[in-house]
C-alpha cells in the first residue's frame, strides 16, 4: 500500500504529493483567510486518505457531513448528545475503528468547545490496545484553541484548550495525528500551533498573520507580502511530509461538496409589486398572535450502538 497521496500540483513541476506516514508522525497546520480555499484543501486531504487511514473530524459548521455518503463516515450530530455520551463515543470510535464527523453546527461557542473537548478526551483516553493511527482534523481551530480569552466561560476555554494541547503535544504516541486549520494564526494559541511540523499557508492579508506565516516557513520578512497575492486554492507547503523548501501547491479537485459552499451570484430582479406594500404591510391579527408550536423532540438514537454497528459495516467492507 502506498503512503503517498496527491494533493494537487506544483505549477510547472508535476503532482504535489504528501507522505501520509510522515504526516501521522509530524502533524499539520493549515492557514488561510475566508475564501482562500482552506476547507477545500481539508476536503481534498480527507478524500484522498479516506481509504487509507481512520479519520475524526471536528466540524463546527457542518461542512464535512457530505463525506458520509461517499466514504462511509458516521455523522454524529453534537446537538443530540451530552458531553458524557460524546466522551464515550470518542473512545468507542477508536475501538471500532470507525471514521467519524462530529457536527457541532447549531451549538453556541461555549457548547462547541465543551463538546469537542469531551470527544477529543475520549479518543485520547482510549486503552492502549486501540491506539491505531487516526487523522484528527479540527476546522476553525482558533475557536477551540483561542490565543486569548473571549466571551466563552473559563471552564469551556480551559477544557477545550487542554484537549487541543493534548492532541498536538501528546497525541502522536497514541496514534492521533492532529490536522488543525485556522483563518488567522494570530488568534490560535501558540503552544498548539508550534507542535505542527508541516504547513500549508494560503492567502492572508493582515501583517501580523503574514509575518507569523513567514516565520513558520523560514521565509524572510520581506517575502511575507507574497501571501497577499496567492490565488484561491494555492498554498505554500513546507514540512517533512511535503517539501523541504517552501513550495507553492495548487490544490486539486474534490469528489464531495460542502453543504455551505457560500452564496452564488445570480441576476438581480427587483420585485414587481410596490416594495412598501411587500415589506411594511400590516400583519393579519391571527398571524400576529398565533405562533406555531414546535413539534415534540424525538429522542436521539443510541450513539454507542450506532458506532458499534458502523464499525462492523466498515470491517465487512474492508474484508470484502
Amino acid at each position: 500500500m502506498t503512503n503517498k497521496i496527491i494533493m494537487g500540483e506544483v505549477p510547472g513541476a508535476g503532482p504535489a504529493q504528501m507522505d501520509l506516514a510522515e504526516l501521522l508522525a509530524t502533524r499539520l497546520l493549515v492557514q488561510g483567510n475566508s475564501g482562500s480555499g482552506k476547507s477545500h484543501l481539508l476536503r481534498r486531504l480527507l478524500e484522498q486518505s479516506a481509504r487509507l487511514v481512520q479519520q475524526a473530524i471536528i466540524d463546527p459548521e457542518g461542512d464535512f457531513v457530505s463525506l458520509a455518503e461517499k466514504f462511509g463516515h458516521l455523522v454524529i450530530e453534537g446537538a443530540d448528545y451530552s458531553e458524557m455520551a460524546l466522551h464515550a463515543a470518542g473512545e468507542r470510535m477508536r475501538m471500532h475503528r470507525a471514521s467519524v464527523v462530529l457536527n457541532l453546527e447549531g451549538l453556541d461557542a461555549d457548547q462547541q468547545m465543551k463538546w469537542a473537548a469531551a470527544f477529543l478526551g475520549g479518543m485520547f483516553e482510549a486503552p492502549r490496545e486501540y491506539w491505531y493511527p487516526v487523522l484528527v482534523v479540527v476546522d476553525e481551530a482558533q475557536l477551540f484553541a483561542p490565543a486569548a480569552a473571549g466571551e466563552v466561560s473559563d471552564e469551556a476555554r480551559r477544557s477545550s484548550l487542554g484537549a487541543m494541547t493534548n492532541l498536538m503535544c501528546r497525541g502522536r504516541k497514541r496514534g492521533l495525528a492532529g490536522i488543525i486549520a485556522t483563518q488567522r494564526l494570530a488568534k490560535l494559541a501558540k503552544n498548539v500551533a508550534a507542535e505542527a511540523s508541516n504547513f500549508l499557508m494560503g492567502r492572508t492579508f493582515l501583517d501580523i498573520d503574514m509575518t507569523r506565516a513567514a516565520d513558520l516557513l523560514g521565509m524572510e520578512r520581506r517575502q511575507a507580502e507574497a501571501f497577499r497575492d496567492l490565488a484561491r486554492g494555492t498554498f505554500v507547503a513546507l514540512g517533512p511530509a511535503l517539501y523541504r523548501r517552501p513550495t507553492p501547491v495548487r490544490i486539486g479537485t474534490v469528489e464531495t461538496e460542502s453543504r455551505s459552499a457560500g452564496p452564488v451570484l445570480a441576476p438581480f430582479e427587483p420585485p414587481s409589486a410596490p416594495v412598501h406594500e411587500l415589506i411594511l404591510a400590516p400583519l393579519p391579527a391571527a398571524e400576529s398572535v398565533a405562533r406555531p408550536r414546535n413539534a415534540p423532540a424525538t429522542p436521539p438514537p443510541d450513539l454507542l450502538s450506532q458506532l458499534a454497528a458502523h464499525g462492523e459495516v466498515q470491517a465487512n467492507v474492508a474484508h470484502a
